[in-house]
Formats: C-alpha cells, structure tokens, sequence
C-alpha cells in the first residue's frame, strides 16, 4: 500500500502543493513589499528554496529506494531464457556453496 501510495498518488499531488506553496509565498511577497516591509535575505532569491527542496527530495528518494523491495545479496539473478521453445522468465535464485 506504501508503495503504491509513494508511485502513484505523490506524484500526481505533489505538483498541486508546489504551485499552493508558491502561490502562498508569493502573496506574503507582494503584501510585504506594499506594505514597504524588507524580506528576509533568505526570502530574495528562490534558489535557497529550490536547493533545499532538491536536496530533501533527493535524500529522501536515496532512502525509500534503498530500503524497498530488492533481493539478499546470497541470491543470483538468472536472465529470461528460452528453453524447448518457450520462454522462461529471469528469476532470483539461491547461490549454491
């Protein structure tokens, strides 16, 4: 379910709560500067955000595809093959000592 819902649901809503996010700092943006108030210096530039952003959902894709699903490092991976003419899909199987 986990995997299913990080596949197929995230992508679909995560640019919808960008473009809200967006949205939502660009009107603080405008109020602040008719109001005469200065930003933050971390508020000027967008590159701050999109940086870390980047490195978050970078960090954070190494981590959920490096622990889901993959094999032990003990088995061995045999390719699709043919055999008396039909196809054999690969499969993982267990090294032998």
């Amino acid at each position: 379910m986990t995997k299913k819902f990080l596949t197929f649901v995230v992508p679909f809503i995560a640019p919808t709560i960008a473009y809200i996010m967006w949205i939502y700092f660009r009107q603080e943006r405008e109020e602040a500067t008719a109001q005469g108030r200065r930003l933050p210096p971390w508020q000027d530039y967008p590159w701050t955000w999109l940086i870390t952003l980047g490195a978050i959902l970078a960090a954070a894709s190494l981590v959920f595809f490096g622990t889901i699903g993959g094999q032990s490092t003990d088995v061995e991976y045999r390719p699709a093959r043919y055999e008396d003419g039909k196809l054999v899909p690969g499969e993982f199987i267990d090294k032998k000592d």
